[in-house]
């Protein structure tokens, strides 16, 4: 699963959103723009990517179920 633009505005400069508690490499991604941290609390619409350039935040896949160990609805 892979954004390569914005479906807002456009912009190649999107990132991934990763969510639990960051280690020392995360954060250093998230302070070099690298990704976005999206909290320790992730639920089955949470968005996947971040526009650097208009802010918007998306997902691309299906929304998971959290009883279901399989993935993507």
């Amino acid at each position: 699963m892979e954004a390569t633009s914005c479906p807002q505005c456009g912009s190649k400069a999107v990132v991934p959103i990763v969510y639990g508690l960051p280690g020392e490499e995360l954060i250093a991604g998230s302070v070099a723009g690298e990704v976005e941290l999206g909290g320790c609390c992730v639920g089955p619409h949470d968005p996947e990517f971040h526009c650097r350039a208009c802010g918007n935040k998306w997902r691309v896949s299906a929304p998971w179920h959290p009883n279901r160990a399989s993935g993507p609805l």
